[in-house]
């Protein structure tokens, strides 16, 4: 393995590096044959540029293709850089994490500890920041399994000291009933998980909630559940699917007005996920700036490749730089508003994330997450 003295790659996302500092030594890490991936040493046989001479510059990741869907069929093992040794080497077991299969097969990738514990203590600082308290204990409406938003809800439940309940939550289920119209059949289902949520918030001391806006208005169907969120919870952090302005207005002023609201954006494709910035305004857009430059947003024409004005919308880009993973140039199934980067580093942040209607000739559907 090569030396990790003072490397960019490794310092904590709350002190970023300089972005150039950081493509370099990601270019020299994944595109050197002893220390980079299988699948990226495959893939640099197709360039028709060498990464570690010509990729000096965030813009200059434009210059690869978009490979994410070959994450659907690739190897996991070709995905994990040979600096890391085997896996024996570990400090901590690995991760596969799955995206949602929103848009087709699931796509794969293989977070490893050191990644993990960055992305996870950024993620943490943020809601430090919302003013979630250590010792409260959480429920965590999310899917698990190979999805990583439950995982990032269990371990960041025991980074605040407080217990962990969850339910049993299948979302692929839930969309593949969406989507062939068996309206019962899902009904049937979202009432499957909201009686599960019942049954934890009357027996237990939950004061976090984590929660996906469509489980979260079935949940408000119930005015007895209202009342008990009101009585229990002090706050609710929800993602997974788009909400609308007048939505989030309804729950933050009318149902819950005393109760802290969080949104948060993540994507198994950049290792993250982000908190809304503090303070926002309950009839505004919550706005996500990510950890850059180790995960970037930049919002796009598609049919341009060009950065869309700041305040209006456009397909939303990323780019992944860390020692465990490299993803560059990857266009996202949603569009967003750009916006500044709060902290003024490189890239946008984004408000208002929709999902386009196709995405890959393949019809997007959320469902319950």
């Amino acid at each position: 393995m090569t030396s990790r003295d003072a490397s960019a790659l490794d310092v904590p996302w709350d002190s970023p590096p300089e972005a150039q500092d950081l493509v370099r030594e990601a270019m020299a890490w994944h595109f050197d044959p002893k220390t980079g991936s299988p699948f990226w040493q495959e893939q640099s046989r197709k360039l028709e540029f060498d990464p570690r001479k010509d990729v000096r510059t965030v813009e200059d990741l434009t210059l690869f293709p978009n490979v994410v869907d070959e994450l659907r069929d690739a190897r996991i093992e070709d995905l994990v850089p040979r600096g890391y040794g085997g896996p024996d080497r570990l400090s901590r077991p690995p991760v596969v994490g799955e995206s949602g299969g929103t848009t087709g097969a699931p796509k794969r990738v293989f977070v490893l500890p050191d990644v993990r514990e960055q992305s996870w203590a950024w993620y943490y600082n943020r809601l430090v920041e919302h003013g979630i308290a250590a010792g409260d204990n959480w429920l965590g409406i999310m899917p698990a399994g190979p999805h990583m938003a439950g995982i990032l809800a269990q371990d960041t439940a025991q980074r605040f000291g407080g217990i962990f309940f969850t339910v049993d939550f299948d979302p692929r289920w839930a969309k593949l009933v969406i989507g062939r119209g068996a309206v019962d059949e899902a009904n049937a289902y979202i009432t499957h998980l909201v009686n599960q949520i019942e049954w934890i918030l009357r027996s237990q001391d939950i004061r976090v909630m984590v929660i996906t806006p469509p489980l979260l208005e079935a949940v408000c169907r119930r005015d007895h559940l209202v009342d008990l969120i009101n009585e229990k919870v002090n706050t609710v952090i929800y993602g997974g699917t788009s909400m609308d302005e007048d939505t989030r207005h309804l729950f933050r002023t009318e149902l819950f007005p005393q109760i802290n609201f969080v949104s948060i954006f993540g994507s198994t494709m950049i290792f993250c996920a982000m908190p809304e910035r503090p303070d926002s305004p309950a009839d505004e857009s919550p706005v996500f700036d990510p950890p850059s430059p180790f995960s970037m947003f930049s919002v796009i024409d598609p049919d341009t490749g060009k950065n869309v004005p700041y305040g209006e919308r456009g397909q939303v880009l990323t780019h992944h730089l860390t020692r465990n993973l490299f993803l560059p140039n990857n266009l996202d199934r949603d569009t967003g508003i750009r916006h500044p980067h709060r902290l003024g580093l490189p890239g946008d942040a984004v408000s208002e994330f929709k999902p386009v209607r196709e995405f890959g000739a393949a019809p997007v559907i959320e469902g319950v997450y």
